[in-house]
């Protein structure tokens, strides 16, 4: 037998498996199946191994104090009013936990790592629609697998859950569009969920949809709509000046102005080397979508090539590009600000994926394929095998909070914290209050302080009548310790 009949039979035996394949996939049903079971492999394995990270700890203590107080418009973490925004996340993990047994990573995990399951559904459903079966599939993939969503794909924060509610608004508006019986009902529907979408995350995501429906309606002309647009935007609006004029206490306005990124505009320079900055990294961490950007249909080609284009393109592109343009300009933008373009890029990639079969641009396909194949095999490593071999490292806040709570309950003292640094203290179970440095300077001891190495110093210069001792020092990469302080 020869090296070339080996490679032959090699060969045959790949077409053979990648046949059988899409015969699997033809069955009714596989392909949303094959999509929950490679979601929940990327997902689930060791998910509560890994502490809280980013604004996790926040958004599962403000759970915690939901169901403690029963107060969800006004929550309190640690002693300090939480007003910056509305806590939708927060008020959905409380409401996990009451069937759970409690706030801890599964429960305040599990809206998110649902919504992004429902994004990539929603994704492959409305691709089939305009695509073939194998571009549905790249498309729930794309979204799933893309470093934009890897880096928030298991974290408890609202970021897919305000893509999922956002990309759910504009399939809903889109269904009546495409039927050609656009009514009242698709605008108050889509209002609902992008009001839900700002009580997630304020106003600011809603523009997403806002602007995007706006710019299709005048772009095609459909004047009449344009009240059922105006209603649907009143609708997330009531929502947020309800919540605002519930919670609000003189000088909450410049908090939510320094939320919205409204009072630090950098030098002239600076701003626009960020800018280009960030818009290097959106793109790299849009892919493997982004590879497909140029092969893209453009719908409002004059030529009559352009008939045999999907009409879902032209709101896509306007939903993909026009708040986005405007977003990585923003001061303080944050690529994950544009995580709600995610699942339409997917869709738009996969109908161009879909397009560069036996083209003379396959490499492009391949290359896209390639790099998803790739993404999702780092994470399936990362959740199954880096996770358990590195589970210090994944849980050092939770082991620096229980190294805190041991120290006090062995020598019990009110504890206080300088700053909120929720991800630890969440693990540390026993009553805790954040203070200033010179309110604590004010206590009466003995007292625990929880505050950064360096403060610890500051703090003896103001009370130097009183004994300090670090009891646990370096507990994270910010050097937080436990000192205790007694009289001498």
């Amino acid at each position: 037998m020869t090296a070339g009949s080996i490679f032959a039979g090699f060969n045959r035996s790949i077409a053979e498996a990648a046949s059988g394949f899409e015969s699997y996939l033809r069955r009714p049903g596989a392909v949303p199946v094959l999509i929950v079971l490679l979601w929940a492999c990327a997902v689930l394995p060791n998910l509560p191994l890994r502490s809280f990270i980013y604004e996790e700890g926040t958004n599962a203590e403000i759970a915690r104090d939901i169901l403690t107080r029963g107060d969800f418009l006004q929550p309190i973490v640690y002693g300090v009013r939480w007003h910056e925004k509305p806590s939708l996340l927060s008020w959905l993990i409380a409401g996990v936990a009451t069937l759970t047994g409690g706030v801890n990573e599964w429960s305040a995990r599990l809206p998110t790592i649902l919504s992004v399951l429902l994004t990539a559904l929603m994704a492959q459903r409305v691709t089939r629609h305009y695509a073939s079966l194998n571009a549905s599939l790249f498309a729930a993939l794309a979204f799933i697998f893309c470093p934009l969503l890897l880096q928030k794909l298991t974290v408890a924060e609202p970021d897919t859950l305000i893509t999922a509610l956002s990309f759910a608004a504009l399939l809903l508006w889109w269904s009546g569009v495409a039927s050609g019986r656009l009514t009242i009902w698709h605008w108050i529907g889509s209002g609902f969920l992008l009001a839900a979408l700002a009580m997630a995350k304020g106003p600011q995501p809603v523009a997403f949809f806002g602007l995007s429906v706006a710019a299709y309606l005048l772009i095609e002309r459909r004047w009449r709509d344009l009240s059922g647009w105006f209603l649907c935007m009143l609708m997330p609006a009531a929502a947020v000046v309800a919540w605002g004029a519930a919670v609000y206490r003189p000088g909450d306005e410049a908090a939510w102005i320094a939320y919205a990124r409204l009072n630090s505009w950098p030098p002239f320079l600076n701003y626009i080397m960020r800018s280009t900055h960030d818009i290097g990294s959106l793109y790299l961490e849009l892919l493997p979508a982004s590879l497909l950007i140029p092969f893209i249909p453009w719908p409002w080609r004059r030529d009559q090539k352009a008939i045999d284009i999907p009409p879902v393109v032209a709101p896509l592109i306007l939903y993909s590009g026009v708040c986005t343009a405007i977003l990585v300009w923003w001061p303080g933008f944050n690529t994950r600000y544009a995580m709600p373009i995610a699942p339409a890029l997917a869709v738009l990639a996969a109908i161009a994926w879909d397009r560069l079969e036996k083209s003379r641009y396959m490499i492009m396909r391949r290359a896209a394929t390639t790099v998803l194949c790739l993404l999702a095999l780092y994470q399936f490593v990362l959740a199954t095998v880096a996770v358990p071999l590195l589970a210090d490292r994944f849980g050092e806040a939770r082991i620096a909070g229980k190294s805190i709570e041991q120290a006090i309950l062995a020598a019990p003292a009110p504890a206080y914290c300088l700053r909120l640094d929720t991800n630890i203290f969440f693990y540390v179970h026993v009553p805790l209050r954040c203070l200033d440095l010179h309110s604590m300077a004010a206590l009466t001891p003995p007292a625990w302080l929880l505050m950064p190495h360096a403060a610890v110093a500051e703090f003896a210069q103001l009370r130097p009548d009183l004994d300090l001792r670090i009891v646990k020092d370096g507990l994270t990469e910010q050097q937080l310790t436990a000192t205790r302080i007694d009289k001498k």
